[in-house]
Formats: structure tokens, C-alpha cells, sequence
């Protein structure tokens, strides 16, 4: 018989205060039991140590990043979990005790500390997590948590009371459980199932009374009254446990609560590393040791009841310091509030650590890097507020405050957070869908929508193609009638499913898109088959959804009303149109919980890279220029509208150039950060990128494994745009300048609708056919332009943002017109030196249309109305063929209210209303730059 079980024999329960997978599997403790341990204690800092220094982790950690779960989160499943495995192999000595002993301990968060109400509730959610007998949940003995030790107790919770340092301290923990017990009791509980440990600390308090005493040149004190201050606290144990109060709690199954020491280990060298066994074994008490002190004790500790022996000398020995003018009461008093920030701190610490983990374990398989330059600085510094402002936990915590001190258009627009798990729960929903529509035979689609609607599926439809026996995916999201027409042409004999996309449900583009193919198929097979080729996505209660109904589709999806469109990839507005072409969606989806979990870290890639874009554009390097080469050239419509939609306002914004034709280094002024986004390094645009920061541009460097990381990709720039908007001190989550270009665009079709006929709008100009409209002295293209192009802000690194161009293509999309815009875009950036983007009209308004009127106004805006050849008239209404209005009337209005909006906010616009040609149109204006 060893010296702990001997000790367990005098009456004393020897508990071991450390705990971690290591021991528990590999069958450590189990080994310790046997030698007599009866009981666990843990704490932050013992945590920390455990799940710092072992690998055994890893693979839980691992899963748990697969979840989504933040470092914190990650930790409470590891700490629980270990706490139920230890209840589980310390589960026969309770039994065997009859619930003496055998108890494993679970530590209430330290930050809770004095929060009476919110240790309540953290204290009975750890209880119900375990869900085991021989548990001790730990709360703290602050004078906030002493209400919290009678109400727990009064509901039949075990509780170990911790950093306890003070006698006073030590007796409002015996009559909180005391009352609670009395409470319990009157209510009919039994009172035989609950246990109680009181931990007072030792050491400690030797470490600050033995400095203090150095200072006044008294040795004779010193490591005395650590012993001491328990002596008498135990002597109030005894007086305080028995009497006719505690006789009839005893009588109804109660068991006193049991003084623990805790802090056993030595701290000074020059004692006995047995010190605060030996001078506290007594009867019924228990001792928690760290390994050192247990096999310390074993090996020459001295087996002799001395917790009862000395008492009047300990209490001379307090009166003797109190004399020096020490007060033990200041001294205690200090000792708890530093343990709470200790623990505290551990705990921060610890998650800190699970956060480097995370971040090495999450990066095994890409690459992300920053590379600042001249940003450096302020990236740091960026870093650290975010940091210590606690963002990332508030973004998922959904806190407004994060953005604005209003709520408005903020609490109801983060349930996008969430999305990765909600779409899953729907999957049986999309699958279910998605075979119906194959088994009748389905082989087309074409999705009806605009910006956030539209932009994800094209994306994801572009990228991964049409499995074999899925559907092909189209998008329309142009009012243009020969794009109208083409979709019409092209799918009118296929069987083709219709998807009317439109979160608000009121979308002009949209619902007219739904008019007039409703009308179309149903007059070519019948409103029946009509019905069955149409499926709406949309908000709950939207107009669409009423419409929908009226109409009897095929099939309605009711996406997450929190939702705004730009962040809604991986909702059901992106996720079904991609189950439709054969996208393996829950691997989508899946892999974007691992950026969820990465994005809850203040050193995750979502926050340095919304850092990165606010202080750069705050910096005046405000045109973000993605160099996206292979299958994620597809990624850039999607993430330019993200980011030019949250944070185009009140005169700030970030540019994202997309689809930008390398230049010369030489052609790139001093205002970009480029991103580097590929599932390669082996391409001439990582060479481009390489070469640009070594110039000192800024950089951001991400090589993912393979498409199937797109979702990861969403909600990693999601995230990151919601930080720049933090960043910049904007709100990311509203278009306040959007509606100025449908008003103005209303307005245009309110006097068509009252004249029958379009306002004509004031021309500078005619040449070969062509009209133009701007504030030009100059009546040649080549010169109106060359004079427009004047208005170019020079700008200045630093402090001052330099204009880019913004051509507005209100043409029909195809290769060819791709390949003529690159070239008049190519010709203005290389001439001018500016970061130039193209973008087609009506789709821009919904997505770049925001930041063009709500940045700083350096703006220059190229409109291009051309190839209104053919046109298609609009049904009045859902499901008749009659309309009044058709597409070419609708775009003409689109251009001239976004026009107005442009002009109204001090823009420059530059306007070409072209011929039936849209490419003569279009190559005659490159041949003029």
C-alpha cells in the first residue's frame, strides 16, 4: 500500500489535478486509480498544457473544423469531452464510494466570473453537455458567484467552489451550499445526490505574503501562513458542518461540503515540495496534486494527521502580519482577481493556440499569403484592433454593432452565415427536386435573374459544365431584346426548365424575363406544360412567391428571408441551379464550413484580407484587380459584384477589376492590390503577380487544391468583404444608391407610358450614325472622347484616389463583343494609366451599379447602347401575351435613368446610342480610343 492509499485510510481523498487524452487512453489514469487517486480536477491552464503539448487532438480537431466550429467552440468539445471520459473511467470509485468520491471537475468560463446570471446558465449547460453522476462543475467564489452556488445547488447541481483564497470568501461558500441545500430540501429533492467541494488555494498565497514580508525584513513568517490561513479555515469547516441547522440536513441524505486543497505544489524551491501535503492531512478533506507533488509525496511525504494540530499557533502567526501592517484580507483579495484573469488568460491563450492549429491543419491542402508592402503597417495595426475588438466572434455572434449602431438592414441580412448548414438540411429537399426534373426529361435550363440571383449559378454552371443525364444551365440577366430573343430561339424546342430567381420577388428585370417565357411556353405547349417547366426561388411572402402560386409552377423554393442577394451563393439561389446541372453540392458546401471555421480567427485569410482592402483603400489603393487564370477566370463577375455592391457608399468603396487583360507593369499606376486566386502556380499570371509585388504593389496569394473548394472560396471573400466593411466604417449590407437608377429609370418609362414614346435624349453630337450625349465641346468621337477623358482625376498614393473607367456595355454578350470591350479596355488602361472595367448593361446595376454612384465620384463612365435590331414586347401581366412595353423600350429607360443617377452625384458620363450593329458599334469606338 502506497502513501495515497494510506492516506485515503487517515480519511483524505487524494484527487489528481491534471487531466488530458494522453492519460485517459492510454490508460495513465487508470494506473493512478489503482494507486489511489479517487477524484480530477482541471482548470484553463491544465487544458492548455494538455491539448498544447500532445498531437492526441489533432484528429478531433480536424473533424471539428469540418463542422464550422470556431477555436473556442473547438475547445469546449475537447474539454467536454474529456471531462465525460474521466467521469466514465472514474465512475466505479464514485460507485464504489457511494458518490464520496471519484468526482471529476469542469470549470465554468473565467471571463463569467462575476456574472451571477450567465453562471448559472453556463454552469447547467456544462451539467446537461456531460450528463454524468460524478461531475463537479466549478464556478468560481466571487461575491457574484455566490448566488450562482446556491441556486445551482438548490437544482441538484454538484458544485466545486474554486479560488478560494480568504476565510471570509471560505464561508460564504459553505452558507451559499448550505441554503441551497435548505432550498433543495423544501422542494422535495434529494439532497443524497448532490456533493460539494470547497478549493481553497494554498501556495499562492505563501508567494504574495512571502514577497511582502521579504520587503519588511521578516523571515520568521514566511511560508507559514499559506498553512496557517487553511488551519483556520478548516476549524470554521467544523464549527459550520455540524449543530442542529446542518443535523437536519444531514438527516435527509445531505453530505457536508469537504474543504479541498487546492495550489498544492510548491512554488519556492527552497521548501519541501511536500510542504502543503504534509501540513494539511485531515479527515474529511481532500488534496488535489499535480503529478510532481504525488509522486513527491509517495516517495518521502510524512503520513500524520496534522490539519487540526496548530491552530492557535496559525492564528497568532495571521495576527503576527496583520501587525506588520500586511493585510492578509488586500492580500486574498488580489489573489482572486488575479486568478480570474490567470485562468482567464490561460483559456485565451489556449484558444490562441487551437487557433494556430486550426489555421496549420486548415492549410494542409492551399495556400493563402499577403503580401503588404507598403500597407504593411497599417495591416498590422488593422489586425490588432480587429483583434482586440473581438470581430470575427461578433460577425458570427451576428452583432450589428460590428458595422453601425442601427440594426436596420443589418440583423435581418447575416443569416448567410448560417447557409452552409441550412442548405444541407435541405438537401433531401433539392435532391428530391432535382430527380423529378430529370426523370421528365428535362436536358435544359435557363435561370431568370439578376446580380446575386444570376451571378453564383453562372459561376458554378461556367466552372464545373453539365454532368452527363443533368440539365444545361443558361443564365439570362439582360433586357436586351436580342438576348431575350436568342434565349427564346435557342431553347424553344428543348425541354427547358425555367427558374425565376428574385429574392425580393419584385425585380423588374425579372419578373418581365418570367412574363414574357411564361407566355411564350405556354402558348407553344399550353399553360399546363407551362406550369410544369417553371420552378421560383425566392423570399417568403415576396410578390413572386404570390405570383408563382397565381400561375401553379412546378415547384417553389423559400430561401432564407436573412439573406441579401450578393450573399447568397451558398444558399438555395445558388446551391439548386447547381444540383441541376450535377454539381455535388454537399461536397460544396461541406468544404465551406472548413473557411466558416477559419473565418472565426482574427489571423484567418477572410480578416487579413478585409483588412488588407479597407487600409488600401483608405490608402488610395483602392482597385482590387483579381489575375484569376483556368477555371477560376469564372470567379470574378461573381466576387466583383460582392464587393463593389458592400462597399461603394457614402464616398468610400473598394474597385474590384475583373477580367483584366495583363498589362505592362508600366501600365499600372500606384493604386491597386491584386490578388493572385488559381489552383495552379504554374501559369504566366503567377509570374505576372510575382513581378507586381516585387515592384511593391500590393499582393494576396491564394492556390486552392480544385474547383470543388469554389464554396470555401464564396464564403472566404463574404466574410472578407464584411470585414472591409467594418474596415472602412461602412455598412456592407444595404445599396442605399441602387434605387436612384430604377427611380430615374421609372420615371423615363412613366412618360413613355403617358406620351408613347421615350423622352429624346440631349445630343452633342451625330457621326457615322452614331449619337452621342455628353458635356463635350469636341463633335468627332476621337476627340469628344480624347476631351472626356480630361475629367481623369491623377490622384496621389496615399491620400487621394485616382479615377478609373467603367464601360457600360448595353449590348448582347457573345465572344465576339467580349473580345472587342477587352480591346477598348486594353487601349484606355494602357493609355491612360487607370484601372478600366467592362461590364454589361442592365446586369452592372445590380452588382457594380452601387459603388459607381456611392464612392468618391472619381468615376468615368462609358455608356454603349447598341443592336436593337429586333424587339420583344412584355405581358402587362403573368400569364396573358398582351403587353404595351417591350425589351428595347425597357433598356432604353435602364440607360438613361442610370444616366441621370450617375449625372444627379457629380458623375461624368460619356453616352453612345449606336445602330442595329452592336459589333460595327463597338469596333468603331476602339478604332477611336
Amino acid at each position: 500500500m502506497n502513501k495515497i492509499q494510506k492516506l485515503a485510510e487517515i480519511g483524505q481523498s487524494t484527487w489528481l489535478d491534471f487531466i488530458s487524452r494522453d492519460y485517459i487512453e492510454t490508460g495513465k489514469l487508470q494506473k493512478l486509480i489503482d494507486e489511489g487517486i479517487s477524484g480530477i480536477t482541471s482548470n484553463p491552464a491544465i487544458f492548455q498544457k494538455a491539448i498544447t503539448g500532445s498531437s492526441a487532438y489533432d484528429a478531433e480537431i480536424k473533424e471539428l473544423l469540418a463542422k464550422g466550429l470556431s477555436a473556442r467552440e473547438i475547445f469546449d468539445h475537447l474539454m467536454i469531452n474529456d471531462i465525460k471520459a474521466a467521469c466514465e473511467v472514474m465512475l466505479p470509485v464514485f460507485r464504489r464510494t457511494n458518490g464520496g468520491d471519484g468526482f471529476v471537475s469542469i470549470e465554468v468560463h473565467p471571463s463569467l466570473a462575476y456574472k451571477t446570471k450567465e453562471t448559472i446558465d453556463e454552469a447547467i449547460r456544462l451539467y446537461m453537455a456531460v450528463k454524468m453522476p460524478n461531475l463537479l462543475v466549478k464556478v468560481p467564489g466571487t461575491k457574484e458567484g455566490f448566488p450562482a452556488i446556491k441556486e445551482l445547488t438548490s437544482h441538484g447541481i454538484s458544485i466545486n467552489i474554486t479560488l478560494i483564497f480568504s476565510i471570509e470568501n471560505y464561508l460564504e461558500t459553505a452558507k451559499a451550499y448550505i441554503e441551497g441545500l435548505e432550498i433543495l430540501k423544501e422542494h422535495g429533492g434529494d439532497l443524497s445526490l448532490v456533493s460539494s467541494v470547497a478549493s481553497f488555494f494554498v501556495s499562492r498565497v505563501d508567494t504574495a505574503c512571502d514577497a511582502l514580508l521579504e520587503a519588511k525584513g521578516n523571515k520568521e513568517l514566511q511560508g507559514k501562513i499559506a498553512i496557517a490561513n487553511a488551519k483556520i479555515a478548516f476549524k470554521e469547516y467544523n464549527r459550520l458542518f455540524s449543530g442542529e441547522r446542518w443535523e437536519q440536513l444531514a438527516a435527509a441524505g445531505a453530505t457536508p461540503q469537504r474543504v479541498l486543497w487546492a495550489s498544492t505544489g510548491t512554488k519556492n524551491p527552497a521548501y519541501s515540495d511536500v510542504l502543503y501535503v504534509d501540513e494539511l492531512i485531515g479527515k474529511p478533506t481532500v488534496n488535489t496534486m499535480p503529478p510532481a507533488t504525488i509522486d513527491a509525496f509517495n516517495d518521502h511525504g510524512v503520513l500524520e494527521v496534522t490539519l487540526d494540530k496548530g491552530v492557535e499557533e496559525a492564528e497568532a502567526q495571521i495576527a503576527a502580519l496583520e501587525k506588520l501592517g500586511i493585510s492578509l484580507t488586500e492580500v486574498t483579495d488580489k489573489l482572486l482577481s488575479d486568478g480570474v484573469v490567470l485562468f482567464e488568460n490561460s483559456i485565451n491563450s489556449l484558444v490562441g493556440s487551437i487557433e494556430q492549429k486550426s489555421l496549420s491543419i486548415l492549410r494542409e491542402n492551399n495556400k493563402f499569403e499577403t503580401y503588404p508592402t507598403v500597407l504593411a503597417d497599417d495591416l498590422s495595426t488593422g489586425l490588432k484592433k480587429l483583434k482586440d475588438e473581438k470581430i470575427p466572434h461578433r460577425i458570427f455572434e451576428k452583432d450589428f454593432t460590428v458595422w453601425s449602431s442601427s440594426p436596420v438592414e443589418i440583423e435581418n441580412r447575416l443569416g448567410w452565415l448560417d447557409s452552409p448548414a441550412h442548405t444541407l438540411s435541405a438537401l433531401d429537399e433539392i435532391n428530391e427536386f432535382v430527380d423529378g426534373v430529370k426523370k421528365d426529361g428535362f436536358t435544359n435550363a435557363l435561370l431568370l435573374g439578376m446580380g446575386g440571383s444570376s451571378l453564383a449559378p453562372e459561376v458554378l454552371a461556367n466552372m464545373f459544365g453539365t454532368k452527363p443525364g443533368y440539365l444545361e444551365l443558361e443564365i439570362l440577366d439582360s433586357t436586351h431584346p436580342a438576348a431575350v430573343l436568342e434565349k427564346e430561339a435557342k431553347l424553344a424546342d428543348k425541354k427547358t426548365l425555367y427558374i425565376v430567381s428574385t429574392k425580393s420577388g419584385g425585380t423588374v428585370e425579372t419578373l418581365s424575363f418570367m412574363k414574357y417565357f411564361f407566355a411564350s411556353v405556354a402558348e407553344k405547349f399550353g399553360k399546363e406544360e407551362a406550369q410544369k417547366r417553371f420552378v421560383a426561388i425566392t423570399d417568403p411572402g415576396s410578390g413572386l412567391e404570390d405570383v408563382a402560386r397565381r400561375l401553379g409552377v412546378r415547384k417553389i423554393f423559400l430561401n432564407d428571408p436573412n439573406i441579401g442577394g450578393r450573399y447568397s451563393a451558398l444558399s438555395l439561389f445558388g446551391m439548386v441551379p447547381a444540383a441541376l446541372v450535377g454539381i455535388d453540392i454537399k461536397d460544396i458546401l461541406q468544404k465551406s464550413l472548413l473557411m466558416a471555421a477559419e473565418s472565426k480567427i482574427a489571423e484567418g485569410s477572410p480578416s487579413v484580407i478585409g483588412i488588407l482592402m479597407a487600409d488600401g483603400a483608405k490608402a488610395a489603393y483602392d482597385k482590387v484587380t483579381f489575375l484569376t487564370p483556368g477555371v477560376f477566370s469564372q470567379f470574378g463577375p461573381w466576387v466583383e459584384q460582392l464587393i463593389a455592391e458592400s462597399t461603394g457608399k457614402i464616398g468610400k468603396g473598394i474597385l474590384p477589376v475583373e477580367g483584366e487583360v495583363s498589362l505592362e507593369l508600366a501600365d499600372y499606376a500606384a493604386d491597386r492590390v491584386f490578388v493572385y486566386l488559381a489552383d495552379t502556380s504554374d501559369d504566366p499570371l503567377k509570374k505576372k503577380f510575382d513581378s507586381l509585388v516585387a515592384a511593391g504593389h500590393p499582393g494576396i496569394e491564394i492556390i486552392l487544391p480544385d474547383k470543388s473548394y469554389i464554396g470555401y472560396e464564396f464564403l472566404r471573400w463574404e466574410i472578407a468583404t464584411a470585414v472591409a466593411g467594418y474596415g472602412l466604417g461602412i455598412h456592407p449590407f444595404d445599396q442605399p444608391d441602387v434605387e436612384s437608377a430604377k427611380v430615374s429609370a421609372r420615371a423615363v418609362l412613366k412618360k413613355f407610358n403617358e406620351e408613347g414614346k421615350l423622352p429624346q435624349p440631349e445630343i452633342a453630337f451625330e457621326e457615322g450614325g452614331l449619337r452621342i450625349m455628353a458635356d463635350v465641346k469636341a463633335h468627332t468621337l476621337k476627340a469628344a472622347l480624347a476631351e472626356y477623358m480630361t475629367n481623369l482625376h491623377e490622384g496621389n498614393p496615399g491620400d487621394d484616389k485616382r479615377s478609373y473607367l467603367a464601360i457600360h456595355a448595353y449590348v448582347k454578350a457573345s465572344p465576339k463583343t467580349d473580345a472587342i470591350l477587352q480591346e477598348i479596355r486594353t487601349k484606355f488602361g494602357k493609355k491612360y494609366h487607370i484601372a478600366v472595367t467592362t461590364v454589361y448593361g442592365p446586369r452592372f446595376l445590380h452588382s457594380t451599379g452601387q459603388l459607381h454612384k456611392g464612392d468618391s465620384g472619381h468615376g468615368l463612365f462609358l455608356q454603349i447602347l447598341a443592336g436593337l435590331e429586333s424587339d420583344a414586347f412584355i405581358p402587362d401581366n403573368p400569364g396573358e401575351k398582351a403587353g404595351k412595353m417591350s425589351f428595347g423600350t425597357l433598356i432604353t429607360a435602364q440607360v438613361l435613368g442610370d444616366r441621370e443617377a450617375l449625372t444627379s452625384k457629380g458623375r461624368k458620363v460619356f453616352t453612345i446610342f449606336g445602330g442595329a450593329d452592336a459589333l460595327a458599334v463597338l469596333k468603331e469606338v476602339a478604332g477611336m480610343v
